[in-house]
């Protein structure tokens, strides 16, 4: 027999869960005391429960899935933020709640942490609008509920919610006798599939594949090139999907953001008979406002579990299956094509330390294998203009847009993966919101490249609307001081490089020591705007 918290760190370590993430609680003490005695699971704490949700959320772009453990009320709810931001985005995760014992719970009792009226279902209500599947645990039906909870976190890509009363942690329960169930292949929904796309594709003399996020979060980037090569067609990326391509693939036309993107993916796109889109989710963000083409009746979509040809929904058709479909019916002779060479696009490097500058040497200087990090603004703007080497990939959150997430998730990516160190580009304005994880960060073994682009607050506000408005302004720091100050005694390299040559040997400095966090302080102008940010903006203001 094993305690519930026992048999939860089981299942989690099945799901190759090996840290949990978040902030200690009195309700939560006993669970964590179990859960971390299996000794499948580390604990990667955080100095707040919103840092700890972002962090579980790298964590599981990286891994498939990940963990996070709060106190009941006051822990949960200001984890909820970073949840929702997991559904928005299709990140699987779990927040765990060590909630009061069943019986106090049952009687209403005025607890702290409460509201004090005795209604203790408030809090998983509230989890109920940004999680696919929870439960609050009872000792009699625990195990089961687990499983099945867990379960579609895999099979939905989304966060659920497990509410575990102190009791209940405790509680006994059977070891698990057969794996989690996977996810469930409707064999006449995916031969519906199989028609549909072939009557689509069969009168097309071109395509174009359109890469979203899903292709990364379904760990399916190898069945996806292989449908690349199969169709021998363009492929582009949204700013969602960067790590779904090669970039070196000679079908790789850039990414794509609709009227604001690569010409050259514009080009891919507007040109093609048939448009596959491979996990996408076309939101304002990712699509340049809504400029991007909207043509169903030429369109094949793959969602999570469900196909879309040329308007006609299929339900029961998961990503993986509708990928080999598609490879075997694409005939690349037929839709094979070549795009015309176009010029060069990209930042271009200056003299003066502007963002264009920043973004050209990012660009030259990135290292193959590294993750860039970056938050919403213009660091996720710069971000999108770049090219980067093989072996590289996107960590961003452009649907959610939750300002600082990119810091903390920086930790989850580098925890969940120490040989791809994070590259983490980030305004101050964003960092502002989480900057005590520097002090998490600093002690890691393999501590993330954090590039502060310093433009005295929220420079994409400014490039919205009202540019010289109070409110975008923000408080001065000293950030090499500052990172110092929260890991006091650790080595790291700090620096405020402010030319282009200086950048340069920043950037060198601190890719020659990864055992080191290295800080850079980059200033640049408040109204100084990547170009892609400068097109949205325009798009924005004449909508």
């Amino acid at each position: 027999m094993l305690t519930v918290a026992q048999y939860l760190a089981r299942r989690l370590g099945e799901l190759d869960v090996e840290h949990l993430f978040g902030v200690p609680g009195d309700f939560s003490l006993t669970l964590l005391d179990h859960l971390l005695a299996e000794g499948r699971q580390e604990w990667a704490g955080s100095p707040n429960e919103l840092n700890a949700g972002y962090a579980a959320d790298g964590y599981a772009r990286t891994r498939g899935m990940a963990a996070m453990v709060t106190t009941f009320g006051v822990g949960e709810l200001s984890a909820i933020d970073a949840v929702a931001g997991a559904y928005a985005e299709n990140v699987p995760l779990v927040q765990i709640t060590g909630a009061p014992p069943s019986a106090l719970a049952e009687r209403g009792a005025l607890l702290h942490h409460t509201l004090g009226d005795g209604d203790f279902g408030r809090f998983a209500r509230a989890y109920a609008e940004v999680t696919a599947d929870g439960a609050v645990l009872t000792a009699t039906d625990a195990a089961a509920r687990i499983d099945e909870v867990l379960a579609t976190a895999v099979r939905e890509l989304r966060p659920v919610y497990l509410a575990v009363p102190v009791d209940v942690a405790t509680a006994l329960v059977p070891e698990p006798t057969a794996p989690l169930p996977g996810p469930r292949v409707d064999a006449p929904a995916v031969a519906e599939f199989r028609r549909a796309a072939a009557a689509l594709l069969a009168d097309a003399h071109s395509a174009v594949l359109v890469a979203g996020h899903l292709v990364e979060r379904t760990g399916t980037v190898g069945s996806f090139a292989r449908l690349v090569h199969a169709a021998a067609s363009p492929v582009v990326t949204l700013t969602s999907g960067r790590g779904a391509v090669d970039p070196a693939s000679p079908h790789f036309a850039g990414v794509y953001c609709g009227a604001i993107g690569a010409k050259r993916a514009i080009l891919a796109v507007d040109t093609a008979d048939v448009v596959i889109e491979a996990g996408t989710l076309m939101a304002d963000a990712v699509t340049g406002m809504f400029s991007h083409r909207d043509d169903p009746a030429h369109t094949i979509h793959l969602g999570v579990r469900t196909a879309t040809v040329a308007g006609r929904v299929i339900d029961g058709v998961p990503f993986a299956t509708a990928l080999e479909v598609l490879t075997g019916l694409v005939d690349g002779d037929a839709l094979r094509r070549e795009l015309p060479d176009s010029a060069p696009e990209g930042p271009v490097a200056g003299e003066t330390l502007d963002q264009a500058t920043l973004w050209a040497h990012l660009q030259d200087w990135f290292p193959s294998g590294h993750r860039l990090v970056t938050d919403i603004g213009t660091s996720s703007w710069g971000a999108a203009g770049i090219v980067l080497p093989a072996g590289a990939d996107v960590v961003a959150q452009p649907v959610w847009s939750s300002i600082g997430y990119a810091l903390p998730a920086s930790l989850g990516c580098a925890v969940a993966d120490p040989s791809r160190r994070p590259v983490l580009v980030i305004g101050d304005g964003a960092a502002q919101m989480t900057v005590q994880e520097l002090s998490t960060v600093a002690r890691l073994p393999h501590p993330p490249i954090v590039v502060v682009v310093d433009n005295s607050g929220y420079t994409i506000e400014r490039a919205l609307q009202s540019p010289q408005a109070v409110y975008n302004d923000v408080a001065a720091w000293d950030w090499c001081a500052l990172a110092r100050a929260f890991a006091p005694g650790v080595d790291m390299l700090t620096s405020q490089p402010g030319t282009p040559s200086e950048l340069d040997a920043a950037l060198s400095g601190a890719a020659s020591d990864p055992g080191r966090l290295a800080v850079l302080h980059v200033r640049t102008g408040p109204l100084d705007l990547p170009a892609g940010l400068r097109g949205l903006a325009d798009r924005y203001q004449g909508r």
